[in-house]
């Protein structure tokens, strides 16, 4: 079984922290900056279906990317 991780948080310096932090502020939100996000995979109807039924066993909420 082929297992992914999720993209770790971006390492950014000073100037963009500030900028998301104001961002936040104006929309009242906590963001969080990856390094690189993979393209989402379009799931076919059956392979969503298996994917829904895993959120709900495991309780996470699980997001489906190109491998």
């Amino acid at each position: 079984m082929n297992m992914m991780t999720c993209a770790r948080p971006a390492k950014l310096t000073k100037a963009p922290v500030k900028e998301i932090e104001v961002l936040e502020k104006k929309l009242g939100v906590t963001l969080v900056a990856y390094e690189k996000v993979l393209p989402y995979k379009k799931l076919t109807p059956a392979g969503l279906t298996k994917l829904k039924a895993a959120e709900k066993e495991s309780g996470a909420i699980l997001v489906a990317y190109e491998a």
